[in-house]
């Protein structure tokens, strides 16, 4: 036996409509924009593309900043952390906003800020991304002592490291510096 349903009428419920467009998120967004200026599909991905106050509370609470278990006592010690927490969450805002720029200014990217996948780029890379990357260099410091004289010598430096400070609009005499007894 097989059923077979037709429609003959369809009728709007206006209230159940609109209950269901709240549900689903719809929002006004509003530009000063001239109309020829951006169609909707570059309006929408401008909107998407752009900074977000979500964003600064997702870094507060996760890594690597991390407000989240605060092992604290005392109101002044609250506040005192959240202080410091806020001042490194600026600190890393402004050194991802330097970053792009400079990958602007130079028209170079960033290499080696995925892991696994050294020659993948970012058109704008995140302050943490750039930092975790550093880190995953493994640098080494070494402290040599030949008996008359102590030195300290630096491996080579990767191709991000020295990379960085240019996009930041630092001078090279920053990276000659670091590099003095590196070799």
């Amino acid at each position: 036996m097989k059923i077979r349903y037709q429609i003959a009428t369809v009728r709007r419920k206006p209230e159940v409509i609109g209950h269901r467009e709240a549900r689903m998120g719809w929002r006004v967004q509003v530009t000063n924009m001239p109309k020829a200026g951006l169609s909707l599909q570059e309006a929408v991905a401008a909107y998407r593309g752009a900074w977000t106050l979500e964003r600064n509370f997702h870094v507060l609470k996760d890594r690597p900043l991390g407000i989240h278990p605060l092992w604290v006592r005392r109101d002044d010690q609250i506040v005192g952390l959240a202080h410091l927490v806020r001042l490194a969450l600026r600190m890393l805002t402004w050194f991802e906003v330097l970053v792009r720029r400079g990958q602007e200014r130079l028209g170079k990217k960033l290499p080696g800020l995925y892991p696994g996948q050294a020659s993948r780029t970012a058109e704008t890379p995140t302050g943490s991304r750039v930092w975790s990357a550093i880190g995953r260099e493994g640098i080494a410091a070494t402290e040599v002592d030949d008996g008359e004289e102590r030195r300290w010598q630096l491996s080579p430096l990767p191709e991000l490291v020295p990379r960085v400070p240019s996009s930041l609009g630092l001078s090279e005499a920053i990276d000659n510096r670091i590099l003095v007894d590196s070799d």
